[in-house]
């Protein structure tokens, strides 16, 4: 008979993850209540809360008295002066770094200019990451951990793959910060991070299915299926942008013809707007020129949005997932797209399946990649283990 051993370590791991995101989606829960929410037992969510408090990962306060005989129930919420967490979203002109407490509150942000030169793009970062615990008077030791969203292809190892739009091949890029800044450093494509902000902060913190696509010269899909981010056996699954739409059709930067992201990127969208003698600096442009309905606008933002709801209801009839949520250009022009994509999509998606599939749009803006760094961040810190020193790292 084969029997498999069970891992208590990863077990244990899974519910302090569980029990501090329990707490911090509902500050001021109970540890019964807490129990009730997680499905973990009482007896156990004792020995984590201990853990975290040890940690000074959490604090416990005394609920008021409802009258009723028995101590009044605890009532627990994450410690804002635990320490911090830092976010960063690379791209080729500008690096997005947004510093937040373990609870996920943004304290502090700023952008810095990008660069295709690794030891200049990881010196930006280490000056902006100190400038800003510099600005909310925090000292270097409150940092516990940074998450960098990267424009390309990340391995399960850590190592960035591609980032064609860097041109940065095969690159320990999160070595090097760690380094510069003496602090884990977890890297992730841009798009799977800003899922795991979705997941965590946004719009699909309660689906454990959903679908979330973005990009900006390409378009990359990020899969959290099952409660995870479907990564594929080399880590890099999700590439949906080159999906193919039209036999033949469009060329794409991949170097095939009919992408799905040669029809709705934003690059896309720009260059069909250059055939129609307009020229944009960025979405918000082509937005306000929709708005004043600008006939070669609306007729480029309606193509774009039919193949938008093509390639939703090839996602949702392969994924069956809860919802796909749309981040990026796509969620700014999403006035302008969908109105095109649903009648696309209500025609291609199976009904069995396009009935359960909400459509959505991020609530988290220009902040999705830089929280999704938080959120891998944060991840792995819990998956240390409890001798963590952070009473080194506790804000005064």
């Amino acid at each position: 008979m084969n029997t498999r051993r069970i891992n208590s370590n990863i077990i244990r791991k899974i519910n302090v993850a569980r029990v501090f995101h329990g707490i911090r989606k509902s500050p001021g829960t109970s540890p019964q209540d807490l129990s009730k929410a997680t499905g973990i037992d009482l007896a156990t969510i004792s020995i984590i809360l201990s853990t975290l408090e040890q940690e000074e990962l959490i604090v416990r306060t005394v609920g008021a008295r409802t009258g009723r005989s028995g101590r009044p129930n605890s009532q627990l919420s994450i410690n804002e002066k635990s320490g911090v967490l830092v976010g960063v979203a690379v791209d080729l002109e500008e690096i997005h770094i947004v510093l937040s407490s373990f609870a996920g509150t943004r304290l502090a942000s700023l952008r810095v200019e990008g660069s295709v030169e690794q030891t200049r793009a990881a010196g930006a970062i280490k000056s902006g990451v100190f400038a800003l615990l510099k600005q909310v008077g925090y000292p270097r030791k409150a940092l516990a951990g940074v998450g960098v969203g990267m424009p390309g292809l990340v391995g399960l190892d850590g190592r960035l793959a591609l980032a064609p739009a860097l041109d940065w091949h095969d690159v320990d890029f999160g070595a090097a910060l760690s380094s510069a800044l003496n602090v884990p450093v977890q890297l992730e494509n841009d798009v799977k991070a800003a899922a795991n902000a979705e997941h965590l902060f946004g719009s699909g913190a309660h689906d454990a299915d959903f679908i979330y696509i973005s990009g900006r010269s390409g378009v990359g899909g990020g899969l959290h299926l099952s409660g995870n981010i479907y990564r594929g056996p080399l880590g890099m699954a999700g590439e949906v942008g080159h999906m193919k739409l039209v036999p033949n059709g469009r060329p794409c930067a991949c170097g095939a013809f009919g992408c799905f992201e040669a029809y709705v990127s934003e690059r896309a969208i720009f260059s069909c707007l250059r055939e129609s003698c307009l020229q944009f600096h960025d979405v918000a442009e082509v937005y306000e020129a929709a708005l004043r309905g600008t006939p070669a606008v609306l007729e480029v933002l309606a193509e774009s949005g039919r193949h938008l709801g093509l390639g939703l209801a090839n996602l949702a009839n392969i994924f069956a997932p809860s919802s796909i949520i749309l981040g990026g250009a796509m969620a700014v022009l999403a006035d302008f797209l969908l109105p095109a994509a649903r009648p696309v999509f209500e025609t291609n998606a199976l009904k069995e399946i396009r009935r359960d599939v909400a459509i959505t749009v991020s609530t988290l803006g220009d902040y999705a990649v830089p929280m999704g760094g938080i959120a891998i961040a944060l991840r792995h810190f819990l998956e240390e283990p409890p001798a963590t020193a952070l009473r080194a790292r506790t804000v005064a």
